[in-house]
């Protein structure tokens, strides 16, 4: 036998054997049994919750978290930047209004105060005496004015009497005169019938005609003396003296005037010059303006501080508030006077009542921006008054402050979960026998928990939830 031959001989018994081998391997796995795959199931469909439009108490209400703190509060700052020279008080200290709390390095203005303190001195002093100097001098023009006028008076008074009595002798001497004519003319009558005799010249006759012609001579210029007396008056002494009276009355005005007007001056210049420094040395102060308990301190001797920076805080514990800060979209819905509900964290279960006082702005009467360019601190606070009956509470106490907004009693009412929304359309799914529709509803009161169905429903019917 070749080796070719032998060669295929083998190459067939080699084929045989492995179809064989196959030939069993596919009985045997044919013999065995393909286990039943588990099938899956699908997953189930949810179910929707239902809800039963019931009849009760809407409330809507918010909350927010405060904490027990001083009615009275203030934060004192300095007006200026510098260096804390001193500081006079520690914290839980108590000061009254105006107490002195800390200094910045002042020496410089201080000493310039002194100083500008003594010049106001001496010009106010100056301005005094000038003033006491014009007092004197015009009470003295006063006196010499009514003396003046006194004798002026008495002047007039003396001219008055000599005319009376110069009219009086006028009169006297006027009588003479007519008696001292009518004798004249008898003597005369007398020697002129005698005169026709010899002898008239050494007669009686004669003799008494010569005498009452000297006679009447001797009265008539006693008359006329008496005349000219009456017209005699001293017009000028009256005249000079009523002249000295006008010129002491314009001396008298012009004394009245006001004092020398720089003195004057120079006293406001100094009083000016005091204010001013007054006030710088005052901005490197901090002072208290209330009594209380100083419950913050931020000023270290030697440190820098800024200007307008708190640096204490001076508190008034005698009375105690609420203060909170509310979220902006809470502060819309609150309004100042509105009544509160106050759970304090350290007296669980214990309720007190209290109402809104201040509301920050623009939501209240609390300060504007507009504080922050005088340097007073903007208050972005919520205010509340309460009565702390005989509970013993601290500053910084957490409370919990829940304000009612809107309360309705026997309203219908639906959870929130089982109103649905589609472009602003309030709507609900009633169900009834097993069938399910669509009903508009009109929204009231929403709280948390509980929203006022005002129309589209009726008491008990259900509502399929989303």
């Amino acid at each position: 036998m070749s080796l070719r031959f032998r060669t295929l001989i083998a190459m067939t018994c080699v084929a045989v054997i492995l179809l064989t081998s196959a030939g069993c391997s596919s009985v045997a796995s044919s013999s065995k049994k393909e286990p039943t795959p588990t099938p899956i199931p699908p997953p189930p469909v949810p179910e929707k919750p239902t809800y039963v439009v019931k009849r009760g108490q809407v409330v809507d209400s918010l909350s927010f978290t405060g904490r027990v703190s001083p009615a009275l509060e203030k934060e004192v700052f300095f007006r200026e930047s510098g260096r804390v020279k001193k500081v006079y008080v520690e914290r839980d200290d108590e000061v009254q209004a105006g107490t002195l709390l800390a200094e910045l390095e002042n020496d410089d203005l201080v000493r310039q105060l002194a100083q500008a303190e003594l010049e106001l001195e001496t010009a106010q002093l100056n301005l005094q005496n000038a003033q006491e100097a014009r007092q004197y001098a015009i009470d003295k023009a006063k006196i010499a004015l009514e003396i003046k006028k006194l004798q002026l008076a008495q002047m007039e008074a003396q001219a008055a009497e000599a005319a009376k009595s110069a009219a009086i002798e006028l009169a006297i001497a006027k009588a003479n005169l007519e008696k001292a004519e009518s004798e004249l003319k008898l003597a005369q009558t007398a020697y002129d019938r005698r005169a026709a005799l010899p002898g008239v010249e050494a007669s009686g006759e004669a003799l008494r005609l010569q005498q009452a012609t000297i006679n009447y001579q001797i009265v008539k210029a006693q008359y006329e003396r008496a005349l000219q007396n009456t017209k005699k008056t001293n017009t000028y002494d009256l005249e000079i003296q009523r002249r000295q009276i006008a010129l002491a009355e314009l001396e008298l005005q012009q004394l009245s005037k006001e004092v020398d007007p720089q003195l004057v001056k120079a006293v406001e210049r100094s009083k000016l010059a005091v204010e001013r420094l007054k006030a710088q040395v005052d901005n490197t102060r901090a002072v208290s303006p209330i009594a209380g308990k100083v419950t913050s301190v931020s000023a270290y001797e030697g440190r820098t501080v800024e200007a307008f920076r708190p640096v204490f805080i001076v508190a008034d514990q005698s009375k105690l508030e609420i203060t909170a800060e509310p979220l902006s979209s809470q502060l819309q819905k609150l309004a100042e006077g509105m009544p509160v509900s106050i759970f304090l964290s350290s007296y669980p279960g214990k309720e007190l009542v209290g109402k809104i006082i201040q509301l920050p702005y623009p939501y209240g009467s609390g300060g504007s921006t507009a504080q922050a360019s005088t340097g007073e601190a903007v208050d972005k606070l919520t205010h509340i008054e309460f009565d702390p009956q005989d509970l013993k509470l601290e500053p910084g106490d957490l409370v919990k402050v829940i304000v009612t907004l809107q309360k309705k009693d026997d309203v219908l009412w639906l959870p929130p979960a089982a109103i649905r929304t589609f472009a602003g359309r309030r709507f609900v799914v009633v169900e009834e026998g097993g069938v399910q529709r669509r009903v508009d509803v009109t929204i009231g009161i929403e709280s948390a928990e509980r929203v006022e169905i005002v129309d589209g429903l009726q008491e008990n019917q259900v509502v399929v939830g989303q």
